[in-house]
């Protein structure tokens, strides 16, 4: 494929003397085209497009500088090179405010035009290519290694390199690698949707050689803080994926020494499930045989903060651990963010704080805000990783975190589940009433293609709540779930929408990092 030749313009009064660059350059492929002065040049850039402009900085009449300020106004984006006599810290500062490129002083000599030129027009076709090699490499390797023994462990590390890749195409211009990454991701789901059926029951079944379950979360990195006498803070993020904790992570490393790690969301990926899990230390079965008013007052959705201290403090207790009361902060909304600073002030001397944030929800508020108009803006993963990124910047949560780290007082970040953003209905057919979930079913008499779901017909064995008859239809994958006489009015609400409850990757594998202040 011929690929177009890039379009240069050169600006400069005495651009007859330059007549042997210029015979350089197309030499070289580019073209070149003259002005010689700023009017003509400003003119030239509104008529055609080019990929560059070389820029004199002593020309008579309209000044480099001041065309420079006439071009940002045209195009913030296009690359401009400043050619001046002398270097002058002044003249250099006032060139780099107005966002050049680079700059030559002269005389110049034909080589380090051609050079400056290559450097600013192919740098992203160079990097690219070192990138597209470095992940067609990298993909082979974990294929071949998960082919050979696939493994928990295993599975976490291919989950993290492909969150690592998702974060470095987030700035990446290249369609074609983005949409191998995109096929690879869905071919490693479906291995990984396989591997998890083949051995949640033996998971939750404790027999040994489990993944870092839920359930272990609080014992593993809380408590030994606690018990060391260490303030620390647990933060969950509800619905926060590892591809969003990568992107944000670079925001918080000048305040914290980042320990990152993975922790399983128990199926289905549903905030009672999690949160059950989390707080308790339980299986959702054991929580519901134990404590039968507590697990109803959760699944009806009555005061979950109160439901949850209340699993704390068991944990705690069965722990063997006195910090006193759990001082628990629920942010749902906007509005509860705002006063989260003042939160943390009042419960600055507790030895726990927990903050509880409804990530996902904000998150879809946000995205769904002002008609639809941010759906149709952040249509994709990448889309939703940018907007996630903006609304941590601007957030409470942001400052509050560095806030802890002035404090000293270490974090563990986590998450409930994962998300996943849905783009395939599959129909099901159940009592619609029971179960509104787009990503789990559960009750009696369902029915869907079995290629899309996991069935629980004996909930006990995965460690769930549930009467004899009662089953769950867990979706897989990228789908979720539709009624065959309201299709499209589940297609209109869902389809490429951020949800959870269901079994692949995004969901179950969820950021587990303990945060130590610098």
């Amino acid at each position: 494929m011929n690929v177009a030749p890039k379009r240069l313009l050169w600006v400069d009064d005495e651009i007859e003397f330059l007549r042997a660059h210029i015979l350089f350059l197309e030499e070289h492929g580019y073209v070149v085209e003259k002005a010689t002065n700023g009017d003509d040049g400003l003119a030239l850039i509104r008529s055609r497009p080019y990929d560059l402009v070389l820029l004199d900085e002593q020309m008579p009449g309209k000044d480099g500088l001041t065309t420079l300020e006439e071009i940002r106004a045209m195009d913030a984006q296009l690359p401009v090179v400043m050619v001046t006599k002398i270097e002058e810290e002044r003249l250099m500062e006032a060139a780099f405010g107005r966002n050049i490129s680079s700059y030559l002083i002269k005389p110049v000599n034909p080589s380090q035009v051609l050079s400056t030129c290559k450097r600013i027009l192919h740098s992203s076709a160079i990097r690219n290519s070192h990138v597209t090699s470095a992940y067609v490499r990298e993909h082979a390797e974990l294929k071949a290694g998960l082919l050979a023994n696939p493994t928990h462990s295993k599975w976490e590390k291919i989950h993290f390199q492909l969150c690592k890749w998702d974060v470095e195409f987030q700035n990446l211009s290249d369609p074609g690698l983005e949409e191998t990454h995109r096929g690879n991701k869905r071919e490693l789901s479906k291995r990984f949707v396989s591997f998890v059926e083949e051995n949640y029951i033996h998971w939750v079944s404790k027999k040994g050689g489990n993944p870092n379950l839920h359930t272990q979360t609080l014992r593993r990195r809380v408590f030994p803080l606690l018990k060391k006498g260490e303030a620390c803070a647990l933060v969950v993020l509800a619905g926060f994926r590892l591809d969003q904790w990568l992107l944000l992570q670079k925001l918080l490393e000048p305040h914290f020494r980042v320990e990152n790690g993975m922790a399983w969301a128990l199926l289905p990926t549903e905030k009672t499930i999690g949160r059950a899990a989390l707080f308790s230390g339980q299986l959702p079965r054991d929580v519901s045989l134990n404590q039968p008013e507590l697990w109803k007052r959760l699944r009806e959705g009555g005061d979950e903060i109160a439901c949850e201290r209340e699993l704390l403090k068991m944990q705690l207790r069965m722990n063997g651990l006195d910090v006193g009361e759990p001082r628990l902060i629920h942010l749902r909304t906007y509005e509860d963010s705002e006063l989260l600073g003042a939160e943390l002030d009042r419960h600055g001397d507790a030895p726990l704080l927990v903050v509880v944030v409804e990530f996902l929800e904000m998150l879809n508020a946000l995205r769904s805000a002002q008609g639809g108009l941010l759906l149709e803006i952040v249509p994709d993963e990448k889309g939703l990783r940018e907007l996630t990124l903006n609304w941590f910047r601007s957030s409470r949560l942001f400052e509050a975190l560095k806030a802890l780290a002035e404090r000293k007082r270490t974090v563990v970040l986590t998450s409930d589940h994962g998300a996943v953003r849905v783009d395939t209905p599959a129909e099901v057919f159940c009592q619609e009433e029971q179960s509104p979930h787009p990503r789990v079913k559960i009750g009696t008499g369902i029915s869907c293609d079995e290629r899309h779901a996991l069935f629980v017909e004996a909930p006990a064995q995965y460690g769930l709540p549930g009467e004899t008859g009662i089953t769950y239809a867990i979706a897989k994958e990228n789908l979720y779930f539709v009624y065959p006489n309201k299709f499209q009015y589940f297609v209109t609400q869902f389809k490429e929408q951020l949800v959870s409850g269901g079994l692949s990757l995004e969901e179950m594998l969820v950021p587990l990092a303990t945060l130590h202040p610098r």
